[in-house]
């Protein structure tokens, strides 16, 4: 997502462990409830299951699974959050992010953005840093969630 350094961000807030991160809501196609998924036996802790979007199979990938190694709770407010990514092709396809503690969406104003200062190579979704309303709120890049190895394993490619 381009970010307009003019005009307010909008986005989904969630938890992974303590810490609060934002998704562009520009990032979003929708956002669903937490829901019965199809298993895919045998891949990596992570992969949370399959569901019909529409007549599309969207893998479902537990962020905070893939974070912190421990899964999402089942609880009201942990919500799948459809977004869409690239293929190497260029072609986009919709991927699920299963996330905790959604409470809304906050308008993040440009001039509480800032730079963390810190970038790591095994976390490259992490994004600037927004001050609201007393907390610290991590902007997330979903499109860099998947690593090269993780296309392949959740068969982003045709």
């Amino acid at each position: 997502m381009a970010f307009d350094p003019d005009k307010p961000l909008y986005a989904v807030v969630f938890s992974i462990g303590s810490d609060r991160y934002a998704l562009p809501a520009a990032d979003l196609i929708e956002v669903l409830p937490l829901l019965t998924l199809k298993q895919l036996p045998q891949t990596q802790g992570w992969v949370s299951g399959v569901l019909n979007y529409r007549g599309t199979a969207v893998v479902v990938l537990d962020i905070n699974s893939l974070v912190t190694g421990k899964p999402c709770k089942a609880v009201v407010s942990t919500r799948i959050l459809l977004t869409p990514v690239l293929r190497r092709d260029g072609i986009r396809r919709i991927l699920g992010l299963m996330v905790e503690g959604v409470t809304g969406t906050v308008k993040i104003l440009p001039e509480t953005l800032r730079v963390s200062g810190v970038w790591s190579e095994s976390a490259p979704y992490l994004g600037m840093l927004a001050m609201h309303e007393g907390e610290i709120l991590q902007i997330i890049h979903p499109d860099k969630f998947l690593t090269e190895e993780s296309r392949a394993l959740l068969e982003l490619e045709d």
